[in-house]
This record gives structure tokens, C-alpha cells and sequence, in this order.
């Protein structure tokens, strides 16, 4: 069965903003933690 462009697209958007907010959860802790250690 083939999807047709827009389930395409939505797929594509859904994993596309999944993977984004992974990574920016990631960074945003990783920094923030790594800040908390700087500053004392």
C-alpha cells in the first residue's frame, strides 16, 4: 500500500519534530548542567 505526499509529509514532520525535541531536551541538559558546575 502507498501513501500518498501529504502522509508522507506528516510522517516525515512527525519524526522530524521528534527528533528535534530529543535533541534539544539533550543539549538544553547538557548545558545547563554543565553551566550549574562552572558557576560553583
Amino acid at each position: 500500500m502507498r501513501m500518498n505526499e501529504f502522509e508522507q509529509n506528516l510522517l516525515f514532520a512527525a519524526v522530524t519534530l521528534m527528533l528535534v525535541t530529543t535533541l534539544v531536551v539533550f543539549v538544553v541538559q547538557y548545558v545547563r548542567g554543565r553551566g550549574r558546575g562552572d558557576d560553583d
